[in-house]
């Protein structure tokens, strides 16, 4: 890899142990395999300046996302040679990344100060959120907090500055959030009927109304972006330009 290109980012697939993309400063992005040392399984070619960031989607195991120093973010099916989604923001930007509860929410940050955040499931055409964090510095890296139940988004910037971002609550309850709310709620409830202490009896089994196995919410946020692909894939990809307007999040 190093002979043939000049690499700035890689992620591994996290399904596919022996799977990764590589992002390079001639704006192409191979997908290479660790049983294959000396040549790439595909090469992507949408991107006309140096990638920063690739990242696998947290639940689908084909989708990942990539961002530019040409102002684009890309969503890829890494099965097809051209990306799905394509969104225009008006400056370099210098990191994205996937929430950790959700398949179709992300954000971007970038050199003009500001984070992007979109969840495809809502919108797929503008972002939910724009946020102006810094003024005089350019933001380079972010980070979703992991917790689904407090959410919050970490950015940095290239003064070596970090803040913290609270999630508006539209971008917070997914098939995985609501999960771990019904979990706990379970969980209080067993502790208030038993003085205090969770009971750890079984309990009864309710059969499904209609006798099909219930879907875990791993598998409700893969069948979510799927939907939103195969509308990508039939009608082209989508673009999106950071000129239109949206709401704010909270500081």
């Amino acid at each position: 890899l190093i002979g043939l290109a000049g690499g700035c980012c890689f992620d591994f697939n996290r399904q596919s142990e022996h799977l990764f993309v590589v992002g390079t400063e001639e704006g192409h992005i191979h997908k290479c395999s660790k049983a294959y040392n000396s040549q790439y399984l595909e090469t992507y070619d949408s991107h006309h300046m140096a990638v920063y960031t690739v990242r696998w989607n947290h639940f689908h195991p084909d989708v990942f996302i990539s961002c530019s120093a040409d102002w684009t973010v890309k969503v890829w099916d890494h099965k097809a040679k051209l990306p799905r989604m394509s969104y225009d923001l008006n400056n370099q930007v210098g990191d994205v990344a996937w929430a950790p509860w959700s398949s179709t929410t992300f954000a971007a940050c970038t050199a003009d100060g500001k984070v992007h955040v979109f969840d495809l499931n809502e919108n797929k055409n503008e972002a939910m959120c724009e946020q102006k964090v810094v003024r005089k510095a350019k933001l380079t890296k972010l980070a979703f907090n992991v917790n689904p139940m407090s959410p919050c988004l970490l950015v940095g910037d290239d003064h070596g500055a970090v803040c913290s971002l609270k999630l508006s609550p539209n971008l917070r309850w997914t098939a995985v959030t609501k999960a771990e709310a019904e979990r706990r709620a379970k969980l209080a409830e067993e502790a208030a009927s038993g003085g205090g202490r969770p009971s750890h009896r079984a309990q009864p089994k309710k059969a499904a109304d209609d006798g099909a196995p219930k879907r875990t919410p791993e598998e409700q946020e893969v069948e979510k972006l799927d939907k939103i692909l195969e509308v990508a894939a039939k009608t082209g990809e989508f673009n999106y330009s950071g000129d239109a307007t949206a709401t704010k999040a909270e500081d």
